[in-house]
């Protein structure tokens, strides 16, 4: 039965009647604790680990620490999301060209091709030379080594590998807390163990490092981050008694050949670290040029390191600040300040939770919302492509900026239906910030209204586009995939002033997409020129430029979006006739008979059996959220049948493509787990990995090149897949445990559905055996029946009142009022 996100829009919160972990049935006296279920599931190493890609993450949300251990030392490399080389070069703008302009380059270049006897190419940016002069010219800007976050240097502490073994370390997860064992053999027939215990402090800029007692401990050194290509002023260290600290500046101007040494400017910012060791230290003379200052220690004492970090988003005057905050916080006891974190954590935690018997699934779950939420908290700066851990030019690829044609939105995929809505602020204050800039775009580049968003950008405030390069400039799908989320989280939660926040961009989007579509002849908006995402480029006569499925999916979900949001907001009436013509005759999804049977295309005239980057010809099941097991079930078949045969060269998929599957509930859970361990790398985490040539890659290519550039954020939505399996709600009708392909009995505590509702629900492997829902809001309730065979019973939790229902086919419908909770019984 189709439905429309308009005939439902409610909120639940199951209550705490989830079966425990380990049981496969539901108890309403035994609920989730997620803290306890986290606790399951540590990163463990048993021996050295010296690799940054061997490490151990923690994190604040903000600071991040990659923990590793050497046979000879300790290293703490410390990153944090607001600490950018915000320099962005902008020589290239004054040579911006209009879209009109682009397209006669374009057309030039189709022309310069047929005149080759090449009418089949693609990618003319890069192999037509006038073309590839200005698509290079607005690639100048992005060639640059800034802006890129810089990391905050690495803390080192040293020992004599002769004396000191290391056993094992272990990252609680439901803490933060890591704890580190080892044994010290003095060589004299004495052999002990000691232990290191470090962790971020969820609320402050504080990391801790301690010991359980006297360790043999030689130096504490910090070693401060430095790349003389960046051409940034130099750090500066000092140190004295059992203190020292670190200043970078990050100066706003970028060098030019004419001003190679701009001047400050009050849009300069910088980072300011400081430590505390507590004990007999002695600060060793600076070695020149190696930046970094050495405090050694005489003989065995217990150790204590207080670490503060802050920017002048923290504090106006962060050096200051971190002085002061380094030495309050060395005066607390460690065992406080560690429960002070460890509570906040338990708070994290008990937002949702779930069960599964298969603890592979429950790994994933638990691991990467751990992972996750080290980098992304609201009130800070959105995490870029690989969040706030760096060393050296770790985590500067691409300059770990914002990829706004998937990497980017997918961090967030999951922190709806997880019910971390909390964490999606600071994506919304990213959007926001983008807007001058999205606006510049549509009026300047293309001579439009609204706001068209760019592929590219960072967390430093601009104007003007630094990335307008064809063929990236011209991807017409991430405009309204930009803005999806802030959607999303209405219809998660009704906030109704957070949906009035956000209007405005929806808006602006919607009305650069309305104006950008053509009326053809067949009475249909077609999408054209545009750019599939990283495929074919520009092409002759727009031959595979037109009609992109993505375009067509996003830009069918935004103006289904910004126009109830107008009819919730009483506004813009003038508009709903015209978003609704364009809405109801969009062109249709491109498709082709191929070697299986009939598929969906990413473009018209693309061949059937291409190999792909990311699964975009599954855009109408997801993104888009068109097509699915309660949306155009007539499309079902081709999405299906996309789905399986699709041709993926890996490196940009691990979420997606299964996300989409099981939105179509036919996802293998054991496939789902074979692909995930694919990918993960010695951190624990899932990075992107090569899986296929013929497309972009060759056989000579390192499958491996983008392992180790980082902490791919993009990845750590994978719990949103796991979600996806237990409950689906983007249609506005609650389905449970749509995908149960090698699941296994499965339980959850407040998963979040749209229309503000949290769930709680237990499968035992055959059957729904218990099922709550708690409305915030006082929607109305539309489930799928999870007892077909049987009319389920409401009752109301607080009195046990039976609770007036009605069915119509497989729905059946309730309403609700704020704050109650409903039991559902089959």
């Amino acid at each position: 039965m189709d439905t429309t996100r308009r005939t439902f829009l409610g909120a639940t919160a199951a209550a705490p009647t989830a079966l425990a972990a380990a049981q496969t049935q539901a108890s309403p006296s035994a609920p989730l604790d997620s803290r306890a279920l986290a606790g399951r599931h540590p990163f463990v190493r048993t021996q050295p680990t010296p690799t940054f890609f061997e490490g151990l993450l923690l994190g604040n949300g903000d600071i991040g620490v990659c923990l590793t251990v050497r046979p000879d030392a300790l290293g703490l490399h410390i990153g944090k999301n607001d600490a950018w080389d915000i320099r962005v070069s902008d020589e290239h703008v004054p040579h911006i060209k209009t879209f009109q302009q682009v397209l006669e380059l374009w057309k030039r270049a189709g022309d310069e091709a047929k005149r080759q006897g090449k009418p089949e190419m693609t990618f003319l940016e890069s192999k037509i030379d006038f073309f590839r002069e200005y698509s290079d010219l607005m690639q100048s800007s992005y060639r640059k080594p800034w802006p890129r976050p810089w990391p905050c240097g690495t803390i080192w502490l040293h020992w004599d590998s002769r004396l000191v073994r290391v056993v094992r370390q272990e990252l609680d997860i439901a803490t933060g807390a890591a704890t580190l064992t080892f044994e010290h053999d003095d060589l004299r027939g004495t052999v002990r163990p000691f232990h290191l215990t470090c962790f971020v402090s969820r609320e402050n800029g504080h990391i801790s490092l301690s010991s359980d007692g006297p360790v043999p401990v030689l130096s504490v050194a910090y070693q401060a981050n430095w790349d003389d290509q960046a051409k940034l002023p130099e750090p500066k260290l000092w140190a004295e008694g059992n203190r020292f600290s670190g200043y970078q500046l990050f100066p706003a101007t970028a060098p030019t050949d004419a001003v190679p040494h701009p001047p400050a400017s009050p849009k300069d910012t910088n980072f300011s670290l400081h430590g505390i060791l507590a004990g007999n230290w002695s600060v060793q003379p600076e070695e020149p040029k190696r930046h970094r200052v050495l405090l050694t220690s005489s003989a065995a004492q217990p150790l204590r390191l207080d670490l503060t970090l802050f920017t002048p988003r923290d504090h106006v005057n962060a050096a200051d600040h971190a002085r002061d905050e380094a030495a309050r916080l060395s005066t607390v006891p460690v065992a406080t300040l560690r429960t002070d974190s460890a509570r906040q954590w338990a708070a994290f935690w008990n937002h949702s939770a779930v069960g599964f018997q298969d603890k592979d699934l429950e790994r994933t779950w638990y691991q990467n919302q751990y992972v996750l939420a080290c980098c992304l908290k609201p009130g800070k700066i959105a995490p870029g492509l690989f969040g706030n851990w760096s060393s050296g030019r770790i985590g500067t690829a691409w300059h770990g900026d914002y990829h706004m044609n998937y990497n980017t939105q997918q961090v967030w995929w999951g922190v709806f239906s997880s019910n971390h809505v909390e964490q999606h602020e600071p994506y919304t204050r990213l959007v926001e910030s983008l807007m001058p800039m999205a606006e510049w775009n549509a009026r300047v580049q293309f001579g439009l209204p609204g706001a068209y968003f760019p592929h590219s950008a960072y967390p430093v405030p601009s104007a003007a586009n630094p990335y307008p390069a064809p063929p990236w400039g011209y991807e017409i799908c991430e405009t309204p995939w930009t803005v999806q989320s802030l959607w999303w989280q209405y219809l998660y939660t009704l906030d109704e002033a957070y949906l009035r926040r956000v209007y405005p961009m929806l808006r602006a989007a919607a009305d650069f997409l309305v104006a950008f579509v053509k009326k053809g002849d067949d009475g249909k908006y077609h999408i054209a020129p545009t750019v599939s995402p990283e495929n074919w480029g520009a092409t002759v006569d727009f031959r595979l430029n037109r009609d992109c499925i993505i375009d067509i999916a996003l830009t069918a979900f935004l103006l289904d979006a910004v126009g109830e949001a107008a009819a919730r907001l009483n506004t813009d009436r003038d508009q709903l006739a015209r978003w609704k013509e364009v809405r109801q005759n969009l062109a249709p999804y491109p498709d082709v008979e191929g070697p299986y049977g009939r598929v969906w295309l990413d473009v018209l005239d693309a061949p059937a059996e291409y190999v792909y980057n990311v699964p975009v010809t599954l855009a109408p099941v997801f993104p888009g959220e068109q097509v699915g097991l309660d949306q155009r079930r007539d499309q079902l078949e081709i999405a299906r049948r996309t789905a399986r045969t699709v041709r993926l060269e890996g490196g940009n998929d691990l979420v997606w493509q299964p996300l989409a599957r099981a939105r179509l509930g036919m996802l293998d859970l054991d496939w789902f787990k074979r692909e995930v361990r694919y990918c993960t790398t010695p951190l624990g985490v899932a990075n992107d990995r090569l899986r296929q040539t013929g497309g972009r890659y060759r056989d000579e290519t390192n499958y491996d090149y983008m392992m180790e550039m980082g902490v791919w954020t993009e990845n750590l939505s994978l719990p949103a897949v796991l979600n996806e399996c237990l409950l689906q709600s983007y249609s506005g009708v609650i389905r449970l445990f749509p995908n149960t392909q090698n699941l296994g009995p499965a339980n959850f505590r407040d998963l979040r559905a749209a229309g503000a509702f949290l769930v709680s629900a237990a499968w035992n492997g055959s059957r729904v055996t218990a099922l709550s829902i708690r409305s915030e809001k006082g929607a109305k309730v539309r489930l799928v029946n999870p007892w077909p065979k049987g009319k389920p019973q409401v009752v109301r939790q607080a009195d046990g009142t039976v609770w007036p229902q009605k069915a119509e086919g497989e729905i059946v419908e309730f309403e609700t009022k704020p704050g109650e909770v409903y039991v559902v019984r089959g």
